[in-house]
């Protein structure tokens, strides 16, 4: 099985590393096409097959899987050059937020379609991607992307807003928690170092209310500070983010 990515972005290099750790997908099973030249550059260095916006439609005769990881109002422009025959008997895969299955079918006919939302972090494996119905050896490479499921196709976007985006979530706590370790005088990779490792620490147990108990002990310290994050209501400003992110995708 290989694989033509559309759009060599952040995504696309992660979704490409990610099939490159599993073992099971080569450099020469993957065939990318950019507009940029700079991206196809760094795409020719990972020894990948490089293809310009013009040679679309050779790359997808090229490959078995079509993967678009570029925004929709890209794929709505480049969709009027794809040559609807050459997609017949393709997989494509798109990993564009928002962009349901009747947009796409819209913009390159009644295709066998599927939709995948990852994580950057599948760049090593570690990472998150939730996808529609796909071909048994396809679910079986995303298995070894980190942590893997599929939904239906009417629960994507809700995937994305939460998993998907998670890494940014987590990073702007993360990065909140740090400052707030300069403002106490702290240097700023002290401050972040104990900031990663304290969510590391806390990642080791997915009982998070346990860790929290065993922490915050009564009348101590961590409970004064827990008490004033539930006092300002943190909890409903992550449920609230969350809830923006899935909204913008389904306006």
């Amino acid at each position: 099985m290989n694989f033509g990515i559309l759009g060599f972005g952040n995504l696309g290099k992660s979704f490409s590393s990610a099939l490159l750790c599993t073992g099971d997908v080569n450099a020469d099973d993957i065939y990318v096409c950019d507009k940029s030249n700079e991206a196809l550059s760094c795409a020719k260095k990972e020894h990948f097959h490089v293809y310009n916006i013009s040679e679309l439609n050779q790359m997808i005769i090229d490959t078995d899987v079509f993967c678009i990881i570029v925004k929709g109002y890209v794929f709505e422009e480049l969709a009027q050059a794809i040559d609807k025959d050459v997609l017949k008997g393709k997989l494509v895969i798109s990993m564009m937020a928002g962009e349901t299955f009747k947009k796409i079918y819209s913009l390159i006919g009644e295709v066998d379609l599927a939709r995948a939302m990852p994580s950057i972090a599948i760049a090593t494996n570690e990472g998150v991607i939730a996808y529609t119905k796909v071909p048994d050896e396809l679910a079986n490479i995303f298995d070894k992307f980190g942590f893997a499921f599929e939904v239906e196709p009417g629960e994507i976007e809700k995937a994305m807003a939460f998993a998907a985006a998670g890494p940014g979530y987590a990073a702007y706590i993360l990065e909140s928690f740090a400052a707030a370790g300069e403002t106490m005088g702290f240097s700023p990779d002290v401050a972040s170092h104990i900031a990663a490792l304290s969510f590391k620490n806390a990642c080791n147990n997915t009982n998070f209310k346990e860790t929290i108990k065993s922490v915050a002990t009564p009348g101590g310290a961590t409970e004064q500070g827990i008490k004033h994050m539930e006092a300002n209501r943190i909890s409903d400003t992550f449920a609230g983010a969350v809830q923006k992110a899935y909204d913008r995708m389904v306006k």
